[in-house]
């Protein structure tokens, strides 16, 4: 079966297969990758630029863009420095040789993304799983496989992609600190631009973003995290900040840096503009709170099991995989699109719906979402 083809460019109303829908899919949280100057800076720098240097980031492969990204990125993070690259699925693979250094083993969140799960495979280093965000099943694991004075290094999502359920970071931080040193590490491709004050994710929604990628232990845990630029902050390609020398590790840490080449131009000077207008204006971000907000409680209202968390990715359940089917296939009808995902990372037997929330959806919008899942739902 052929997938669906977007025929234009993701926002709050998307072309998919000829038909413009109500679009609640995706992970364009602040509504930037369609937006006129992010369009209008990618189209300079592929006239100025061309499509890519055709060299690594070592050779001849950094331009001027890419330096623009990681100038901007180390202000929108608050860091002394900035590694960009080509793929955000990346981020793991390249900083895992540094994670996992002087880790005696590594314990991975069962339900932790694909791309967590091979990058560990890398190490070497024994891997041991615990339950899904359960600390306390955590601290069993590391009671019964961590080697005596030993160091864990812990993985997980700092937002789930599917279901959208935060870290407990603190109770994480909590086991561990027994275990100290340690390392909890986050995959943050879904909080970035999302949660926390300044949209630095979940480490800031928490309270530590000043603890991560270098800073000082919090309780004797070290915290790390990467993500990417390709989902809330509008742009494309994996980023990692913090400390010169924690960032200077993760360039020498694998042959990313001398072997792969560097990110093309139009997607940097894309991502550049993307940056520079969050940096400027932190009003998307407020629009998106709101939004998740009336979704959340109007999801809540109709009887869906829902948290209060503000990811803007949210899934739910419905009933069995039918069920769930002939719900997306309701709003379909409808001229509104729920991805349906019948299988991901940390996704049950029946499926889950999975809910994009976007800034520029208004409250009409929204407003029509939920009416029409008041109506599929009585339907089904």
């Amino acid at each position: 079966m052929k997938p669906p083809l977007m025929e234009s460019a993701p926002g709050p109303e998307t072309t998919i297969d000829g038909i413009r829908y109500l679009y609640f899919g995706g992970t364009s949280y602040l509504g930037l990758h369609g937006h006129p100057q992010v369009i209008e800076a990618g189209c300079v720098a592929l006239k100025k630029y061309g499509v890519h240097t055709a060299t690594t980031r070592a050779g001849f492969g950094t331009s001027p863009l890419v330096l623009e990204v990681e100038k901007l990125a180390q202000r929108f993070f608050a860091a002394d420095d900035a590694f960009y690259f080509s793929a955000g699925y990346s981020a793991n693979h390249i900083l895992m040789p540094v994670l996992a250094r002087t880790a005696a083993a590594i314990f991975l969140d069962e339900h932790a993304h694909f791309c967590l799960e091979e990058a560990v495979r890398l190490t070497g280093k024994p891997v041991h799983r615990f339950r899904h965000q359960d600390a306390a099943n955590l601290r069993s694991q590391l009671e019964n496989h961590l080697p005596a004075g030993g160091a864990p290094l812990v993985l997980s999502d700092g937002v789930v992609s599917a279901t959208g359920r935060v870290a407990p970071v603190r109770n994480l931080i909590e086991v561990l600190s027994r275990f100290a040193p340690a390392m909890l590490h986050l995959d943050d491709a879904h909080g970035f631009g999302v949660l926390g004050e300044n949209g630095r994710g979940t480490w800031e929604a928490a309270g530590l973003w000043n603890h991560v990628n270098g800073g000082e232990p919090f309780e004797g845990v070290a915290l790390s995290v990467c993500g990417t630029l390709a989902k809330a902050l509008g742009g494309f390609g994996g980023i990692v900040t913090g400390t010169e020398e924690f960032v200077g590790a993760s360039r020498t840490s694998s042959h990313y840096f001398d072997g792969a080449s560097a990110p093309a131009c139009p997607l940097a000077g894309s991502t550049a503009a993307a940056l520079g207008l969050l940096l400027s204006d932190p009003s998307p971000r407020d629009r998106l709170r709101r939004a998740v907000r009336r979704v959340r409680r109007g999801l809540q209202d109709l009887g869906i099991q829902v948290s209060d968390e503000a990811s803007a990715n949210i899934g739910f359940t419905v009933g069995e995989a039918s069920h769930m089917r002939r719900l997306h296939e309701h709003l379909l009808e409808q001229r509104i699109l729920v991805p349906y995902l019948p299988a991901y990372s940390g996704v049950g037997a029946e499926g889950i719906l999975r809910l994009a929330v976007c800034s520029e959806h208004t409250d009409a919008m929204i407003d029509r979402l939920l009416q029409a899942l008041r109506k599929a739902v009585g339907r089904i």
